[in-house]
């Protein structure tokens, strides 16, 4: 009766890419494993330095965020205008684009800056008649400025930013190191292919 060969029992992830080090003494290893075993943790040193730049990246971004958000409240300020129609429901059209289309009412109204008279379609938060006087605001040249980003939003702007540098830096990496390990395989395949056919010629 023909004993069973034990099963191989397998080897764990972090044991494997262990004894693939580039430093291992294993005489087996090739000088290009040791290239891509080298290249391989390189990248993943990279990636894990890029966490702390795109976070400085994020702080960055959210610091110029809040610069710009300070000025435009420091620009704005509220003057009356005075409603020339009834309020009715913005249109989708590039006019009517401080406000969500369908979500504001809206109507022309009409106002006084330092420069002379303007009008133009404002939004209001509930619906008014042709002659009333509403509150706007405006700039420091009397134009209709839209809602200001508060902290919150710049804060997912910026967190989204960092993020985003991150995941294209790091995927960049990612699809570089994988094309390097498919061109090592298929060499390390030819290689062996080669040293197959050397069996197989007959010994003179």
């Amino acid at each position: 009766m023909r004993r069973e060969e034990p099963a191989p029992v397998p080897v764990a992830t972090p044991v494997r890419w262990w004894r693939l080090r580039p430093w291992s003494r294993n005489h087996l290893m090739r000088p290009s494993d040791r290239i891509e075993a080298t290249l391989m943790l390189l990248t993943a040193a990279v990636i894990l330095l890029l966490i702390p730049v795109a976070a400085a990246f994020g702080t960055a971004t959210h610091t110029r965020l809040e610069q710009q958000t300070q000025a435009l409240r420091a620009d704005m300020h509220q003057v009356p205008a005075v409603l020339l129609e009834d309020t009715y429901l913005a249109p989708d059209t590039p006019e009517y684009t401080i406000r969500p289309a369908g979500s504001q009412h809206t109507a022309r109204a009409r106002w006084t800056t330092p420069g002379g008279e303007r009008t133009a379609a404002v939004p209001t938060d509930t619906p008014a008649q042709a002659g009333q006087t509403i509150t706007i605001s405006v700039d420091a040249d009397g134009n209709l400025t839209g809602p200001i980003p508060d902290s919150r939003e710049n804060t997912v702007l910026a967190a989204t930013a960092a993020s985003g540098v991150w995941a294209l830096t790091a995927g960049t990496l990612l699809l570089s190191t994988a094309l390097a390990h498919r061109l090592f395989t298929r060499n390390r395949l030819r290689r062996w292919a080669q040293e197959w056919k050397q069996f197989d010629i007959p010994p003179t």
